[in-house]
């Protein structure tokens, strides 16, 4: 059954360098204080910012409420190109995609039109403190895709990293009789399903839903809300400079060897980038209350079974992963396994040729390794991992 069309929701489109003007955009109050540390709003999003931190494959809209969204188009510029969706972690932006020569030698080399999206907060993404997952497909994405021209019934591929895989599920969710494909990379549950479901519920972020930290922090028992804008508003930024650990991975050497560019250097710019508005609007989401619990939709359950049977669908986790547990990688890979595979069987760290999908289209491939949450990423920033999904 085709999925019901709502009315499209208004926006406007705002494509660097043609508009230099921007609507007022929504308030966002601070706590009561006006240091930025300790809680205020984050700052207005302006064209110039916009321009001086993006590049050549940055664009935005602005809706109808005011809110920007900033995104990237890259890749496959042929007219029958399939399209792609891209969703970075934590800490990064979705700028970063359209820095890898090797990712976007693969989505070429394939046909693949690729767009990723900024989520709330990051980038020059308006920040949208109360948001759930299981809304951003659309009131942030469908947007996107309709001021791109992308037709209501184009086939998609997702891919989500880390943070990014939940919101894999919003979108799998809100177009689940277009998606044709999924990878979830490092995956994570929403906390609440995890507890149904018996895996881990230990995760990453600050337990609360994120409802006093746009009110006054005087307001009797409201007081979590200035030390958690002040610590990590201090700390946040020094993240990009930690990305030369990745120097650190095995293989690492590899990279550059084999496709010419620094990995570290690109995702140390995509930090800064992903906090070049701020670092409020990025708080936003490590509040566990707000984005990992409630997303109005059980990916189990409410994701019909008819559209599961007939996506390719890659898994890849790591052992002993503190930030995306274990746990729930594996429960992902057994579900889609058993979903979409001839007879169930598992197909784990094998080429995309071996796997024998099930008789209405569907495949499931799982990769797993040592190494928690870097267990891919060598594969990943070579486009190797990209590529062997495509090729699903």
């Amino acid at each position: 059954m085709a999925r019901v069309q709502e009315a499209p929701e208004q926006h406007i489109m705002k494509v660097c360098p043609e508009q230099t003007e921007l609507i007022p955009q929504p308030k966002i109050p601070g706590n009561g204080c006006c240091c930025v540390c300790c809680g205020a709003g984050p700052p207005a999003i302006n064209v110039e910012s916009i321009k001086k931190h993006g590049n050549a494959n940055g664009k935005w809209i602005q809706k109808s409420d005011g809110r920007i969204i900033e995104y990237f188009v890259y890749g496959s510029q042929e007219l029958d190109a399939k399209i792609f969706i891209q969703i970075g972690g934590d800490m990064s932006s979705a700028k970063q995609f359209s820095e890898f020569p090797s990712m976007v030698k693969v989505l070429k080399d394939k046909n693949v039109k690729a767009i990723s999206v900024n989520i709330p907060g990051f980038g020059f993404t308006s920040a949208d403190p109360l948001r759930r997952i299981g809304d951003w497909a659309k009131s942030d994405m469908d947007p996107v895709l309709k001021a791109e021209g992308i037709p209501d019934d184009a086939p998609l591929m997702i891919e989500g990293t880390s943070f990014g895989s939940l919101h894999c599920y919003s979108l799998m969710h809100y177009y689940q009789d277009r998606v044709t494909a999924v990878h979830f990379q490092i995956p994570a549950l929403a906390r609440d399903l995890a507890k149904e479901l018996k895996v881990a519920t230990k995760l990453q972020g600050c337990n609360c839903t994120g409802q006093y930290s746009t009110t006054c922090f005087l307001y009797p028992g409201k007081w979590c809300s200035p030390c958690l804008h002040c610590c990590c508003s201090c700390c946040l930024p020094m993240a990009a400079s930690g990305m030369s650990d990745l120097k650190k991975l095995p293989d690492y050497d590899s990279i550059k060897e084999e496709h010419g560019f620094e990995t570290w250097e690109i995702m140390r710019d995509s930090v800064k980038h992903c906090f070049a508005n701020g670092v409020t609007g990025q708080l936003y989401n490590v509040y566990l209350g707000q984005v990992y619990e409630k997303w109005g939709f059980h990916p189990f359950n409410d994701i019909k079974l008819e559209h599961v049977q007939r996506m390719k669908i890659m898994v890849s986790y790591g052992e002993k992963d503190p930030v995306s547990p274990e746990s729930h990688g594996e429960y992902m890979a057994n579900y889609y396994s058993e979903k979409c595979n001839k007879d169930g069987k598992m197909f784990k760290n094998v080429e995309p040729s071996e796997v024998e999908g099930n008789s209405e289209g569907g495949k499931c491939l799982v990769n797993y390794k040592p190494g928690g949450h870097e267990a891919h990423f060598i594969a990943y920033f070579k486009g190797d991992l990209l590529k062997k999904f495509l090729e699903l």
